[in-house]
């Protein structure tokens, strides 16, 4: 059951947080075992305001005061890939999925992706970053290094990603693309997201 907190008007500190900064915050936030369904404050102009946190479950949460700490459990990302993500035009009624779990002691980064209905044979599938969605950007990771011969789907495999690499990763700007004959510069791409831990 959700707890609920009020946070008095006497309570200066969360007046010297705005939305930006709030969202800055939650998106900055490495320790993703924090489950934070919803976060409201409410102003009301000119009137008394108060703040509702509105928390869910924390028994799968990690907290450390040590920024360095790196004995928290694996934090899970994915990405669903289509052609409507790619920056060219694309048309290919293909998809594609990527699983990826990163260890926070060593920066193992594991995956496994899956993918369908292209229109030509695969020819790579990369890393790519750092980036914002619709952009471009150069390979970090080649998810294929053994070439795509040798690839049965699900497909797996694992890299060590340097500190560089990982914080891009926390920070949403990584993609994944995937290559093929009739689209060399990309036939289905998406961005890499954290998942939502299961408490």
């Amino acid at each position: 059951m959700a707890s609920h907190y009020q946070v008095g008007s006497n309570h200066g500190w969360y007046r010297r947080l705005n939305r930006l900064s709030i969202l800055r915050l939650l998106r900055s936030n490495e320790i993703y075992g924090l489950s934070l369904v919803l976060m409201m404050i409410l102003y009301a102009g000119g009137a008394s305001s108060q703040a509702t946190v509105v928390r869910s479950d924390l028994s799968c949460a990690h907290f450390s005061p040590d920024e360095n700490d790196t004995s928290g459990p694996p934090i899970y990302f994915y990405a669903d890939m289509n052609a409507d993500e790619e920056s060219a035009v694309t048309e290919s009624p293909g998809s594609a999925r990527a699983d990826f779990v990163l260890e926070r002691s060593t920066l193992k980064l594991s995956w496994k992706l899956t993918y369908s209905q292209t229109t030509s044979p695969v020819t790579g599938v990369h890393i790519h970053g750092p980036q914002t969605p619709g952009g471009e950007a150069g390979i970090i990771v080649d998810m294929a290094p053994e070439g795509l011969e040798a690839i049965t789907l699900p497909a797996e495999g694992t890299a060590i990603l340097t500190e560089g690499t990982a914080i891009y990763l926390v920070q949403d700007r990584l993609y994944v693309n995937l290559h093929t004959t009739t689209y060399p510069g990309g036939e289905l791409r998406g961005h890499i997201k954290k998942a939502r831990p299961n408490c």
